[in-house]
């Protein structure tokens, strides 16, 4: 299966602890005491983004739910009122930034309250091996992002892109003709879909899927670097399915 036709994050995470932390941030990103500015919103927008990278983080390194949402909370607060702004990106990716925070806040928990004052400045970066749990849940965010794009632009009126390549992934054995009934009967189109419809619609939405995790990637880098750009579809193993978006990209 190809990377493009993966289904939507899959943290195994229950959805009524996401609307928790979704609504945990949303609340805090709404306290008279976070400054109401544009680096707030900068803010907010970025944990509605990867909310659940973070989270999925904190519960896979403290294995209790409870804890991971209050560590969680302590995160968002400070985030959202800018305890983490000297991020500079010219040090290298946000990632690995947010990465060291993320573990130095763990390591502080375990045997401080939760509600310790971290540091601006992260300390050294942990070696490669704790690089790669983190690396898991951003990956999947980066993905969720993108497939949540495609279903909102299809939501909107756009083309089915979502839809079908979400029933590539559930049933990657149907043939285009078996894609093209189903995919009808799922929209409940007036006209039908056919074969070549579907093949159409397949290519195209894996383009545009493509397209927007590059936009995605890129967008987690503060700088327009191509190289490093290129570099994190690397890291995050996309590259070989975003060549050909990178090379839009950096036409655009």
């Amino acid at each position: 299966m190809e990377l493009g036709e993966r289904s939507v994050m899959d943290s195994n995470i229950p959805a009524d602890r996401l609307s928790q932390i979704s609504t945990m941030w949303t609340g805090l990103a709404r306290r008279d005491d976070v400054q109401a500015d544009e680096s707030r919103a900068a803010a907010a927008a970025f944990l509605d983004r990867y909310y659940q990278a973070v989270y999925g983080y904190l519960l896979r390194s403290v294995k209790d739910p409870d804890r991971a949402a209050e560590l969680f909370q302590e995160f968002a607060l400070r985030f959202l009122k800018g305890d983490f702004r000297h991020a500079d990106p010219g040090r290298g990716r946000f990632r690995d930034y947010l990465r060291t925070v993320l573990i130095n806040l763990v390591r502080r928990s375990s045997s401080k309250p939760v509600n310790v004052a971290l540091a601006a400045e992260p300390e050294v970066l942990p070696e490669e091996p704790v690089d790669g749990e983190f690396l898991t849940h951003w990956r999947e965010a980066i993905l969720n992002v993108a497939w949540q794009a495609l279903q909102q632009e299809q939501n909107r009126g756009g083309p089915p892109y979502y839809s079908v390549l979400r029933l590539r992934a559930e049933k990657p054995d149907l043939t285009s003709v078996e894609l093209a009934v189903q995919l009808t009967a799922n929209l409940k189109a007036i006209e039908a879909y056919t074969d070549a419809n579907v093949r159409k619609i397949l290519q195209r939405g894996r383009e545009v899927f493509s397209d927007k995790v590059v936009d995605e990637v890129a967008r987690s880098i503060p700088t327009r670097d191509e190289d490093r750009v290129a570099q994190e579809l690397i890291d995050l193993g996309f590259l070989g399915f975003c060549r050909k978006a990178l090379d839009r990209w950096r036409v655009q």
